[in-house]
Parts: structure tokens; C-alpha cells; sequence
């Protein structure tokens, strides 16, 4: 996996190797907003998962990657902590935790969530993103899928000493010069 500044170097995403490649695709975070702002790609997901107002749930999906969008934009501008938008992924987690797992949400009826964790204040990792369609991450396949990308991204950085954002950059320093 290869890790893209989104935000400087308070957000950032995991681009993922395409399957049977030698080469990255591009980062969860513009794969994910490109998906959430294509309107044939939301029809098609509202058919596969039974929508039945399937306008309706393209044109809120729609306006929740705007507001995303915006909602990003205007944190980092005003540099407010991304704590506003990122928060624990369990509801019942609290207190400081490393790595803690985060969803990314602007309100509570959002349907769209970029997963990412949290690596040290204001330091964030998008390991991905999903449509939600049911209120445990278990219920739905998608969010299952999102849960195992997270998991294995924690469990990647801490095989690689990555604790806090000193040893984050220490770690991407080290990959950039043996990519080279």
C-alpha cells in the first residue's frame, strides 16, 4: 500500500496495489468521492441493494459528498481540528487509544462514511469509505469489507512502528526512498 498526502500532512489516504498488479490505484479518498459523485455508479448500487426510491437516495447521496467535500474544506481553512468530522468508529470507545479506529461523518443521517484512522491529534489515515446501508458495520457487506481494510491497515502500521505522527513520517520517509 502506498500513502498519498490529501490535506498536507493532517489527512491522508491509502492507495491500495490494483489486484494483479505492480501498480497503485488511486487513493481511497478521490476513488471514493469519484464513486459517491457518479450518478450512473449510485443508481446501479441503489438496484443491487433494493432502494425503492432510488432518485431520492441518488440525489441524498449526492449532496452528502458535497457536503464532505466542503465540510473538509472549510476545517482545514479555518484550521479546526479534523476531530470534528473524524470520530471513533465504536461509540463506546473513549479516552485516548492509539490508532484508534474512526468513521467520518458531517451529521448522523449522512449516508456516506470514509473509515480512517486516527494517528496522532489532527493526524488522520483514510483507509476507506461506504455507503451506509445498515446501522452495525456487521449488517451490510460493504462496511464488512471496510472493517477488514481497517483492521488490516492498524495491524500494518504497527508491524511498521507507527504509534504517533513522528513515527508516521518516519515510516513514509523510509517507503518513499525504497520505492525510488
Amino acid at each position: 500500500m502506498k500513502i498519498v498526502d490529501i490535506f498536507a500532512q493532517q489527512l491522508c489516504s491509502v492507495a491500495y496495489k490494483k489486484k494483479g498488479a505492480d501498480e497503485y490505484d488511486i487513493c481511497e479518498y478521490d476513488r471514493l468521492l469519484d464513486l459517491w459523485t457518479d450518478v450512473s455508479y449510485l443508481y446501479q448500487y441503489a438496484k443491487t441493494n433494493n432502494i425503492k426510491e432510488i432518485n431520492k437516495f441518488v440525489k441524498a447521496r449526492l449532496k452528502d459528498a458535497e457536503k464532505i467535500e466542503n465540510f473538509l474544506d472549510e476545517l482545514i481553512e479555518e484550521k479546526i481540528s479534523l476531530d470534528a468530522y473524524f470520530h471513533q468508529l465504536d461509540n463506546q470507545e473513549t479516552g485516548y487509544k492509539l490508532l484508534s479506529l474512526r468513521k467520518g461523518k458531517t451529521s448522523n443521517k449522512d449516508g456516506l462514511r470514509f473509515y480512517a484512522i486516527k494517528i496522532d491529534d489532527d493526524c488522520f489515515l483514510i483507509t476507506g469509505g461506504a455507503i451506509k446501508m445498515s446501522l452495525k458495520n456487521d449488517d451490510h457487506k460493504d462496511t464488512r469489507e471496510e472493517m477488514k481494510k481497517i483492521d488490516k491497515v492498524k495491524s500494518f502500521l504497527k508491524e511498521n512502528g507507527v504509534i504517533d505522527y513522528d513515527s508516521f513520517y518516519e515510516f513514509r520517509i523510509e517507503n518513499e526512498s525504497n520505492d525510488k
